[in-house]
């Protein structure tokens, strides 16, 4: 039997439960109802018709209630299936919520007849949430936001958080979000009500220090701005305004202008202000500042003053981690009731010693996806990751593990590409010791055809055949983000043998994705083979025809690839408009088109 999370206990006793034609489902409170016409549904998909009612009558063959002195895990449950009926004892309504989601799974595994067992479960981390950029060009339609909610409330992760910095359509700033077709409040109202109905917490997110840069590049907003050029740490100089200035007075003004609208529309009492990457602090307007009293503090006392903004919204504060620990002697200077929220995306990242840092406060530890930047995944490093980020978790207590999944360089890759990851980020960030070594195949299987799980899985550790491995990105992708860094020495790295067998294996897995039932998915999982493997032959041209970048390829080889790429384009505008909104989609395409001026 394949459960996801894997329970802490499970004993299958003899014999069999049978499902009659017609049952009664009882729920000791409307608010589970949510919850339980997701087990009429699965209930209904076997050929059961199922009745909801708050009686718990004769007829009634699954009945749920609560019992906090039989179960004292904080959302624990006990689940009996006997030969007569179905019980469900809980600490509370979301341990029910949990056991209708098992019971779920239970049925999707076997059916009308099901086992007879006993499972005692509850989550070992208190918060496990899921993270959704929505700013990097890819807004999703209400709609897919509602398919996302249902499939992580299934796999019961209980918070959600979508990343923004410019998509949400603010009253006075249409300037900013007018080409990105942004959420509305009314969306947010809509989706804030449809999480809680399904034990998930929307958690409301502004970037609020750096990654201005699209409110910034607009002259009603330059002015707040840090600088217009900087260095970054990888030795990159930016001509663009990035994070707000903290020593300018208006820019805490501004803050407080975009809360007072956005905030009103969720109902959690957290909010994450996001203030991380401020690569470009103390470089213009706070240099003077930073040169008096010390980068760290002039970064803590603008975090400080956003920490009592928020006092007056009634709001806890969440935050980025990666500057403060830079100063790890100012960390006890912020207050006990901000989230740290501590994230690394490589298989490697030292969270053990960053958990150690923030181990008396609160905290989350944050892997990541790691499927953008690389059009099919990397899955390997990204197991790995929320592997090492989830051991440290439990380890240290940490108040949350939360799954992130960005879009950086216009959001390439599908949804379907993180499925891997966010199905075994549902073990591990539950049950650890449990869910350490499952099987995501078999996981995914559960839900979606196994061909898409075995493919999805496949094409995820592809990187690993090109014999050559990018922090941050899979070569895939490199080919459209950095088209003018493809020049001798980087060819050099790369062989021509490695590169022929990656396209052999991405042709293999493309033939399979072909008999996937589902025409969306299938359509996703194909785009984003093709376009990697057109990357990929572009390697291999440029490797055959021995010149040091893909300008100098013959005119007809460019041709062809360009035409190659102009259909797979066309193709990726129908497959983005079916999930996501149409804004954002025309920046993405200019950044996956950027390769066309080598052609």
């Amino acid at each position: 039997m394949i459960l996801i999370p894997a329970p802490k206990k499970l004993k299958i006793n003899q014999g069999e439960f049978n499902f009659p034609n017609k049952l009664f489902i009882s729920i000791p409170t409307k608010s589970l109802l949510a919850s339980a016409k997701m087990l009429k549904k699965e209930l209904e998909n076997i050929g059961i018709e199922a009745f909801i009612s708050l009686h718990n009558g004769e007829k009634t063959v699954i009945e749920s209630k609560i019992n906090r002195s039989k179960v004292k895990k904080h959302s624990g449950y006990i689940l009996t299936i006997s030969n007569k009926n179905i019980e469900i004892t809980a600490n509370n309504v979301a341990g029910i919520h949990y056991a209708f989601m098992t019971l779920i799974q239970i049925i999707k595994n076997f059916g009308l007849k099901i086992p007879q067992l006993d499972i005692f479960d509850f989550p070992s981390i208190k918060n496990r949430g899921y993270l959704l950029d929505i700013s990097r060009d890819k807004v999703p339609k209400l709609e897919t936001l509602f398919y996302i909610v249902d499939l992580l409330s299934q796999l019961k992760f209980n918070q959600l958080q979508l990343y923004v910095e410019h998509t949400f359509s603010y009253q006075n700033h249409e300037k900013v979000w007018k080409d990105y077709s942004p959420l509305s409040g009314e969306d947010i109202i809509l989706l804030d009500n449809y999480c809680k109905e399904r034990f998930i917490e929307l958690i409301p997110n502004q970037a609020s220090f750096g990654h201005m840069e699209k409110w910034l590049i607009h002259n009603e907003y330059s002015y707040l701005a840090e600088t217009f050029e900087f260095d970054t740490p990888w030795e990159e100089h930016y001509n663009t305004p990035f994070s707000l200035s903290p020593v300018i007075e208006d820019s805490i003004k501004f803050l407080d202008n975009l809360y007072k609208e956005l905030l009103p529309h969720f109902s959690s009492k957290y909010f994450n202000i996001n203030a991380d990457e401020t690569f470009d602090l103390c470089q213009g307007k706070s240099k003077k500042l930073c040169e008096k009293v010390g980068k760290g503090k002039v970064y803590l006392d603008f975090i400080l003053k956003i920490y009592n903004l928020l006092k007056k919204y009634n709001k806890k504060m969440m935050m980025w981690a990666d500057i403060i620990k830079n100063y790890p002697e100012l960390v006890n200077e912020i207050p006990n009731d901000i989230t740290f929220l501590i994230w690394g995306y490589e298989k490697n990242h030292p969270f053990e010693d960053e958990c150690k840092l923030f181990k008396n406060r609160k905290f989350y530890v944050c892997p990541g996806t790691s499927s953008w930047n690389s059009l099919v995944g990397r899955l390997e490093n990204s197991i790995l990751n929320i592997k090492n980020a989830a051991k440290n978790a439990v380890k240290f207590k940490a108040s949350g593990l939360l799954l992130t999944d960005w879009g950086d360089n216009g959001h390439w890759q599908h949804f379907p590409i993180s499925f891997p990851a966010i199905f075994y980020s549902a073990g591990v960030f539950w049950g650890f010791e449990e869910n350490k070594d499952v099987n995501i195949e078999n996981a995914i299987s559960l839900y979606f055809e196994k061909e898409v799980a075995d493919i999805l899985t496949a094409i995820g550790n592809a990187y690993k055949l090109t014999g050559i491995d990018f922090p941050n990105s899979a070569l895939f992708a490199l080919v459209y983000i950095y088209p003018d860094k493809i020049n001798k020495e980087f060819l050099e790295k790369i062989s021509i043998e490695n590169l022929i067998l990656t396209k052999q294996f991405l042709e293999e897995q493309l033939q399979k994705a072909s008999k996937i039932n589902d025409s969306l998915i299938k359509e996703e999982i194909k785009n984003n083979i093709e376009v990697s493997i057109l990357a990929t032959e572009l390697l291999i041209s440029t490797k055959k025809a021995n010149v040091s970048s893909i300008s100098k390829l013959p005119s007809v080889t460019k041709e062809e690839f360009s035409i190659r790429l102009e259909k797979l384009i066309e193709n990726y505008k129908k497959i983005w408009l079916s999930r996501n909104r149409s804004g954002g989609l025309k920046f993405s395409i200019e950044k996956l088109s950027k390769i066309k001026k080598f052609l």
